[in-house]
């Protein structure tokens, strides 16, 4: 009866760390896939920013009125953004950590333009928690900057 009752906390525990071990690796591979993603972002906003001939397909109604050297900055904006928050969610910045990246992001013309133009799109793009709760830290910072209320 001993046995059987050890054979059996054994095959528990053991199923315990199967489950556990699974769970990592598709959260591992969710962060990978992300990674690749972001990197595909960041090479494509990489050459549209560098050639003025890619820029049309972001010609919409946010860039629209940009000339070629706005919408590089824009981009290379959006490339920070993205990276950040890509840090945020693989736990390579903490929330606290981020905040004064995100004001100092905020203290300038540019990151606040961008994020002006940015912020809706974005909010209606979130994915997921992590998308939400990044973009409230991005209103939170560029409304202390300008005075304005955060987006809802």
């Amino acid at each position: 009866m001993k046995n059987t009752t050890l054979g059996a906390a054994g095959l528990a525990l053991g199923a315990g760390l199967g489950a556990a071990h699974l769970a990592l690796t598709i959260q591992h591979h969710r962060e990978e896939k992300h990674l690749r993603f972001a990197g595909m972002h960041a090479d494509l906003l990489h050459d549209t920013a560098a050639d003025e001939r890619l820029t049309a397909i972001t010609n919409s109604s946010h860039y629209a009125e940009l000339d070629h050297d706005q919408r590089a900055q824009f981009m290379n904006a959006n490339r920070w953004v993205t990276l950040w928050s890509l840090m945020l969610r693989l736990k390579f910045k903490s929330r606290r950590s981020f905040r004064p990246v995100a004001a100092a992001f905020m203290s300038g013309p540019v990151g606040q333009a961008f994020w002006k133009s940015a912020r809706a799109h974005r909010r209606i793009t979130a994915r997921d928690k992590h998308d939400e709760r990044f973009n409230d830290l991005m209103n939170e910072a560029y409304s202390e900057a300008t005075s304005e209320p955060a987006a809802a």
